[in-house]
């Protein structure tokens, strides 16, 4: 546990395509994945979702800062630095960039598996989407349920919403009037806090913390790849070119 909890400025919630930005250092501190800092305020995506974190560099006072990887921890997200032997970097005035192009295709990846999740469920209603990885060469989404789809018509379908560049919207809302407009959500949230969710033009809504695209023509071309199903689990892995 680092020294200051302070519960930062999240920015990668509020636009994905913010790629650098000035803040300061408020903390710094090491656990068992080493050296990190915490900032005021951060565009940098931690680690979790099914989506890797984002990399990238920290600018200030003559230093160059590499950030290896994000995690959050409670309250806290952890930047790590993966260096040793520094000054004392605490209110130190810095600018963050991210890595734009991982950025990019890590968003293009958790995109392509929401579309997914709901083509597959619009197909097959009996399928749920229950489980999603979206790292790049090793993406998939697990389904409940033992209908097998058909991957051609699948991949026609994605590739239809994909070209109809469909637009895609992020909001807040409390779950009394998300299952009231939507449907029953599976798990539980706190009825007094609103939460964030991500919807594919008037496909069904998903509640989501990652970084999104604004329109589903910038995924590019998705391509299906294996479909296999054991244990009333359907596993079906993806690729983008």
């Amino acid at each position: 546990m680092s020294s200051c909890i302070k519960l930062e400025k999240r920015r990668y919630l509020e636009n994905t395509y913010l790629f650098n930005l000035e803040t300061f250092i408020t903390c710094e501190g090491k656990d068992d994945r080493g050296t990190f800092v915490l900032l005021d305020e951060t565009i940098f995506y931690p680690q979790g979702g099914g989506q890797p974190s984002d990399e990238g560099i920290l600018q200030g006072n003559n230093l160059q800062i590499n950030i290896t990887t994000v995690r959050q921890i409670e309250n806290e997200i952890r930047h790590y630095i993966g260096a040793e032997n520094l000054p004392n970097l605490e209110n130190l005035r810095v600018i963050c960039f991210i890595d734009k192009d991982k950025r990019l295709l890590n968003a293009r990846y958790h995109t392509a598996a929401h579309l997914l999740g709901n083509i597959v469920e619009s197909l097959y209603p009996k399928l749920k989407a229950t489980k999603g990885h979206s790292f790049p060469n090793q993406a998939y989404v697990e389904f409940q349920g033992t209908d097998l789809p058909d991957v051609i018509r699948l991949q026609d379908a994605l590739t239809q919403s994909i070209n109809s560049a469909f637009a895609i919207k992020i909001f807040e809302i409390n779950p009394a009037a998300f299952e009231q407009q939507f449907y029953k959500l599976p798990y539980s949230i706190p009825e007094n806090k609103d939460f964030r969710v991500m919807q594919i033009a008037g496909l069904s809504p998903i509640p989501c913390g990652g970084t999104h695209l604004s329109t589903t023509n910038e995924i590019g071309n998705m391509i299906i790849g294996k479909v296999k199903t054991k244990n009333d689990v359907v596993h079906i892995s993806y690729g983008l070119v």
